[in-house]
């Protein structure tokens, strides 16, 4: 009988519904919390990972981030590690922005972001591939770190696409396929040969049950 191959799990949340227009890339200068829905988001996440074994918890340092992992840190009884290399992407001097204005005062730079998506950076920011590499790294020393454990990394959306184009040796080109909701999670585990996408898109239910996807 083939003997199963050990794996490290990957638990990716994403932060919830901040308090922050839609139309506008986060300023790392404002910073933006949750709000109300965003809050209940996070104690649904709470309740639920009540239900699992977790080992660690890592975090990006944003406040949207952080009161989102909060109540999972309280519920396992541990603390939450920050890691920079989990932060959304860095859009340097656009940061704040509404896209319309980005296009009218940032013509150039907004047709030649349309044109290579990819690897063109704002002034001052990091394109995809520059923001690839800072969240493989980050991920990398956390698997290292925790062999064969079951880890918590709450984060963005940039960052959990990324991380998933990585898992699945899919093209950056195609980060922006993942459909990833506000308080969401999607787990992978890793093994020695592959990572396997358990579930994408899991999140909790009114009375604190996931709709599916097992810790």
């Amino acid at each position: 009988m083939r003997e199963k191959e050990s794996h490290t799990t990957l638990l990716f949340v994403r932060h919830g519904i901040p308090d922050y227009p839609e139309s506008r890339i986060y300023a790392r200068d404002d910073d933006p919390g949750l709000t109300p829905e965003g809050q209940a988001q996070a104690a649904a996440l709470g309740r639920w990972v009540k239900s699992g074994q977790v080992d660690a918890v890592y975090v990006s340092p944003t406040r949207r981030t952080r009161e989102t992992v909060a109540p999972m840190a309280e519920a396992l009884g541990m603390a939450a590690t920050e890691d920079a290399r989990l932060e959304e992407r860095h859009f340097g001097v656009w940061e704040g922005l509404d896209f319309d204005t980005i296009r009218d005062q940032h013509g150039d730079d907004f047709q030649a972001w349309k044109s290579d998506p990819i690897g063109f950076a704002p002034q001052g920011g990091e394109n995809i591939l520059q923001m690839a590499l800072r969240v493989g790294d980050g991920l990398a020393d956390i698997r290292a770190r925790h062999p064969g454990d079951t880890v918590l990394v709450v984060s963005h959306v940039g960052t959990m696409r990324i991380a998933l184009c990585d898992a699945l040796t899919a093209p950056l080109a195609a980060y922006r396929r993942f459909n990833i909701a506000t308080g969401s999670v999607a787990r992978v585990d890793y093994g020695k040969r592959q990572a396997n996408l358990m579930y994408l898109g899991m999140v909790p239910g009114g009375t604190g049950e996931w709709s599916g996807g097992d810790l």
